[in-house]
């Protein structure tokens, strides 16, 4: 398969995960009349979970066969790391201002509540001003335990890039030469893997699980767009699943590492895709709650679009190594 091939199978990913890019939770409440969700032993369902693992499969598959790009110039990544820097510190701030904890639907309340969203804001101004950069991972690192505490594990994991991101300051802000050299090529590894677990909790906390949530959403707002085109098999439910199972596949290529900057690349597109939607409805307010939440993403998204999978830590290089070790026996 070609280059303009697999851009080409990667935006038509984009095009039927587009619901997956908006976050359900944002937009809907939790009371909302509930709809059917997807049974585990649907046959649509059992459909969709063989053609993800025909898509992971691919991906593993086609990733050694794709041409290895150069490593950008260190100017343009530091840029790039700055880039991701102030759209978190920036997301962080105006979350906290409106009273919320990493997402606007997690209202704080309680001291507990007040005390976290202080923290969130008091990182905030450390990452956007540039200053005790570790000391703002750390709290990062507090903060999403303090999100499990309140809110839930799970609910908590579909907030794992501040995870990643907060591993990634704080192995790119090691003193220690030594250290920082040994340690530093796993940032970007912790960054994309991490974003992968929140993908895949996403899909499976807003659209997987609770397809019913993902249905009000998408009839509320109009968003299937394949009864438009004439697909009437296309119904919200089935609409949904698809979103939610495109979601939780490039979720799973980013933990595998293989072929990340074309996931990447249509993890992008769904996003930018949801934002134009909004405007285009004359939705602006929830465009910006949508790219205020999605700030730390896109920055995300730069960098892996920018250094690929990382230096260490994926699937294909274990396969590389196990079968290295095979043939020296």
């Amino acid at each position: 398969m070609g280059k303009l091939s697999l851009v080409g199978f990667t935006l038509t990913i984009s095009v039927i995960g587009t619901g997956a890019a908006a976050h359900v939770n944002w937009f809907v409440e939790r009371d909302a009349e509930p709809l059917v969700n997807v049974s585990l032993t649907d046959p649509i369902f059992l459909v969709w979970i063989c053609l993800a693992s025909m898509m992971v499969l691919f991906s593993v598959w086609i990733d050694g066969k794709l041409p290895t790009l150069r490593v950008a110039e260190s100017k343009l990544r530091h840029d790039f790391m700055e880039i991701l820097r102030v759209f978190t510190g920036m997301s962080f701030l105006l979350t906290a201002y409106e009273g919320s904890l990493v997402a606007p639907h997690k209202v704080a309340d309680g001291t507990f509540g007040l005390a976290l969203v202080v923290m969130q804001a008091a990182i905030g101004i450390m990452l956007i001003a540039n200053r005790w950069i570790k000391t703002a991972a750390v709290m990062m690192l507090v903060l999403h335990a303090g999100v499990a505490m309140k809110f839930g594990l799970f609910p908590a994991l579909e907030y794992a890039i501040i995870i990643g991101i907060a591993f990634f300051l704080l192995l790119n802000s090691i003193e220690d030469e030594a250290r920082r050299d040994w340690l530093k090529p796993y940032s970007v590894d912790a960054l994309r893997i991490w974003t992968g677990i929140s993908l895949v909790a996403l899909a499976v906390g807003e659209k997987l699980a609770p397809s019913a949530l993902g249905q009000v959403f998408v009839a509320q707002y109009q968003w299937n767009f394949m009864q438009a085109l004439g697909f009437n098999v296309f119904d919200d439910r089935l609409f949904v699943l698809s979103a939610g199972m495109v979601e939780a596949v490039i979720g799973i290529v980013l933990i595998l590492g293989t072929t990340v900057r074309l996931a990447v690349l249509a993890l992008s597109v769904m996003m930018a895709i949801s934002n134009i939607v909004f405007i285009v409805q004359g939705n602006n307010e929830a465009a910006l709650v949508e790219f205020i939440g999605h700030m730390p993403i896109i920055g995300i998204a730069l960098l892996l679009l920018l250094l690929g999978y990382g230096q260490r830590l994926k699937i294909t290089h274990a396969f590389s190594q196990q079968q290295a070790i095979s043939s020296s026996v």
